[in-house]
């Protein structure tokens, strides 16, 4: 991960170091997908800053303009979906999200 990349999280459920992940992308962006009650946590856990976007939506209904993501975090990065694909940039990349480690942002 680039510290530049425009970020999404397929689910904010048991995401670990969510604010780590927040903070490495901290010249790009981080949105997001969640429940309700995942959205409103994420937004109180980041609530000062101002890169980070946290909305109701899931692998299959993402509310996001066309091919604007570098990276995409989800659980089943070997299988995305149209709407994942719709909305990844050519050329980036779909990951399994970070869990229980430390997150650093790259240089680009």
């Amino acid at each position: 991960m680039r510290g530049g990349d425009r970020v999404l999280l397929t689910s904010l459920a048991g995401v670990d170091g969510l604010r780590d992940l927040a903070l490495a992308v901290r010249d790009g962006a981080l949105v997001g997908l969640g429940t309700r009650d995942e959205v409103f946590a994420a937004r109180k856990l980041c609530a000062d800053l101002d890169h980070v976007m946290f909305v109701e939506g899931s692998r299959e209904e993402i509310p996001w303009t066309e091919a604007w993501f570098d990276l995409i975090f989800d659980e089943q990065p070997e299988a995305p979906t149209r709407e994942m694909l719709r909305v990844l940039k050519p050329g980036g990349r779909v990951e399994k999200p970070p869990r229980g480690e430390r997150v650093h942002g790259g240089g680009g």
